[in-house]
């Protein structure tokens, strides 16, 4: 088995070429049990897909334009305390370099991008220009950047 730090010290050539070999083996034989769950998967997504349709119709046709909100507190404070325990694991994986910095920045990049909408929507008044602002220009560009090393970090592995 080639390590990681085998594969670091391949020249571009030879690394070219062993993607070249790699890629003309078959894919893995899966199970038909593996074959069964992974079908099972797709329709389940698909069904929860479709079934948000018609409740996204629902809310949108039965959902007051302004409502007073209990917990308002604790429904921020607890938000911003995952999305800041993510931010934490994937400083954490990416320090100890673990693959699961993969999923910690998609999670934590997905949390940044329902802060900012959350904080714009719900921001009134002069505090929305600030909503506006810190989701422009921190929350948004930082959930891209999370996304793109996601992204980067499953091309390189794969």
């Amino acid at each position: 088995m080639i390590s990681d730090r085998q594969l670091d010290e391949l020249g571009p050539a030879a690394r070219a070429d062993l993607a070249r070999r790699l890629a003309a083996f078959p894919p893995p034989v899966r199970t038909l049990a593996q074959e069964r769950a992974r079908l099972r998967f797709i329709v389940v997504a698909a069904i929860a897909s479709v079934v948000m349709i018609p409740w996204i119709a629902i809310l949108a046709a039965t959902l007051p334009p302004r409502y007073l909100a209990g917990h308002w507190r604790v429904t921020w404070v607890g938000f911003d305390l995952v999305l800041g325990a993510a931010l934490a694991v994937t400083a954490w994986a990416a320090l100890r370099r673990r693959r699961i910095v993969i999923l910690a920045a998609a999670v934590s990049g997905s949390l940044l991008a329902s802060d900012a909408w959350f904080d714009i929507m719900t921001a009134s008044g002069p505090e929305r220009w600030v909503s506006i602002a810190t989701g422009v220009f921190v929350e948004l560009p930082l959930a891209g950047w999370l996304f793109f090393v996601a992204h980067h970090l499953v091309k390189r592995r794969a």
